[in-house]
């Protein structure tokens, strides 16, 4: 890529990212920020060597402001953020460089991540710890991280306070049921959420008598 600038336009779509022309033709794109570090102006010469150094200088910018705005709207853990800049075809070590900044920062925490996303889990419905493992899992969270989550969680409640409280909303449901099905579904219910069988048997036991 080379040639002299033409023009320097702001894009319409997105004011903080600029056209850059060279030779009269439109050539690439760059963040506002990455013209005014470079200063560059109409009739500057962009050599191959140039570029390369424009082009890696703005995907740290670029990968910054994607993140940070994509931070703007909720926490988010490590793994969503890393996606998301995936989806924008950011370069992996450039990723690597720009989480580790904001995790510097503590803007991504995974730990409070953790502590947040089964706070607000369990406000929605009541799930087991071994569900909640599963769930935390997925979201890509280390074993360590889920580790101690858990333990908190272990002890403020355990499995069989929240499988009471699941109990509680079920039960009166399927009270015109016989009484083979009504226990049927009462069980099934509760595995959706991940308690044991003997957790279960021991809430049932709560319920029935």
């Amino acid at each position: 890529m080379n040639g002299t600038i033409t023009s320097i336009t702001c894009q319409k779509r997105d004011k903080a990212r600029a056209s850059i022309f060279l030779e009269g033709g439109f050539a690439f794109g760059l963040e506002q920020q990455t013209v005014e570090e470079f200063r560059l102006r109409k009739g500057d010469y962009i050599d191959d060597e140039q570029y390369g150094k424009l082009i890696d200088f703005d995907y740290r910018i670029s990968a910054k402001r994607i993140a940070q705005r994509y931070l703007n709207h909720r926490a988010r853990s490590e793994r969503e953020v890393r996606l998301r800049l995936e989806r924008e075809e950011i370069p992996s070590e450039i990723i690597d460089s720009v989480i580790e900044n904001l995790k510097f920062y503590s803007l991504i925490n995974d730990e409070a991540w953790a502590r947040a996303y089964v706070n607000d889990r369990l406000l929605r419905k009541q799930v087991s710890t071994s569900e909640i493992a599963r769930e935390l899992k997925q979201h890509r969270i280390a074993s360590e991280i889920i580790e101690t989550t858990l333990q908190s969680l272990s002890n403020e409640e355990s499995d069989l306070d929240r499988a009471r409280k699941a109990a509680e909303k079920c039960w009166p449901r399927y009270s015109k049921l016989p009484d083979e099905e009504r226990k049927h579904k009462f069980f099934a219910y509760l595995l959706r959420r991940g308690f044991s069988v003997d957790i279960i048997n021991a809430v049932f036991s709560d319920v029935y008598s």
